[in-house]
């Protein structure tokens, strides 16, 4: 019976994978080896406290995606509200762009060449001035934008690092009781965990 007990758990750590790839509950292998022999010793009571502590680090760990995920997010929502806030901007810079280059094609209707010329010599000037304003105005708005992400990936990493450290504080007191479970030294929790996962993370505000 404890073979089974076995393919549950080696089954449920190859379900649970964290986030960008590191896998928060690896340490279960860890943690099952080094109880074997208590495990071995009363099967019956370690079968209840498995039962009971399995689907609460399941939990644990289903609570970390969801905390986590709204991390994630939350920081792709601020930065699609950046964008979206920059639209007006984008529009006249635009416009500015398409203005001078209009200027510039009017000129290749003239027939006259005095006026041909007179027109690429008025219009060039024009246009570089605009191209100029259009270049600074994209600058100063490229670094506002350029700061406001900056200060959605700090939030972003912020809520992922508390995500990560609650998670992690959360499982090290769960390993201990499933220890002291185990080893007799408290009785079987009662009763079975059946809470549905809800996000307890710090997500970052948008901005």
């Amino acid at each position: 019976m404890y073979s089974k007990v076995c393919v549950l758990l080696l089954a449920i750590v190859l379900s649970q994978a964290k986030p960008q790839g590191n896998s928060p509950d690896n340490r279960l292998v860890t943690f099952m080896l080094q109880t074997t022999g208590l495990s071995h010793s009363n099967p019956e009571r370690s079968l209840s406290c498995f039962d009971y502590y399995l689907p609460l680090l399941k939990e644990l760990a289903d609570q970390f995606k969801v905390d986590y995920h709204n991390c994630l997010e939350s920081a792709k929502l601020a930065r699609q509200n950046v964008d979206g806030s920059t639209e007006n901007n984008r529009t006249q810079l635009n416009d500015a762009a398409v203005e001078a280059c209009l200027a510039l094609s009017t000129c290749s209707q003239k027939s006259d060449s005095i006026e041909f010329f007179h027109c690429y010599t008025d219009a060039g000037s024009d246009g570089s001035k605009s191209l100029y304003a259009i270049s600074a105005n994209a600058t100063e708005l490229l670094d506002q934008v350029h700061e406001k992400y900056r200060i959605i990936d700090i939030s972003e990493k912020s809520c992922t690092s508390k995500t990560e450290r609650a998670h992690t504080e959360k499982t090290a007191d769960t390993y201990e009781d499933f220890n002291k479970c185990l080893a007799g030294v408290s009785p079987v929790p009662m009763p079975i965990p059946t809470t549905t996962p809800e996000s307890t993370g710090s997500a970052p505000e948008d901005l």
